[in-house]
């Protein structure tokens, strides 16, 4: 069987299982990180917390936003 291990390079099926295996880890990681991004925003009520948390989480929202908005056959 050819594979990473043997030497090999794995076949069509098999590469397909795998970069949609890691699809589907990156959308939830991304989303993961947008809840936590959105927990760590400060609200326009919310009490004056740690800016530099908070401008870190907007940046991190940011950075999602910008990752969805590129088309899939992109790089």
């Amino acid at each position: 069987m050819n594979t990473p291990e043997t030497g090999g390079s794995p076949g069509p099926a098999t590469m397909e299982e795998r970069v949609h295996r890691l699809e589907v880890q990156a959308d939830a990681l991304a989303e993961a990180i947008e809840v936590l991004t959105r927990g760590l925003e400060g609200g326009p009520m919310a009490e004056p917390r740690n800016r530099h948390v908070e401008e870190a989480a907007r940046r991190a929202h940011e950075l999602l936003l910008l990752a969805r908005s590129v088309p899939p056959d992109r790089p």
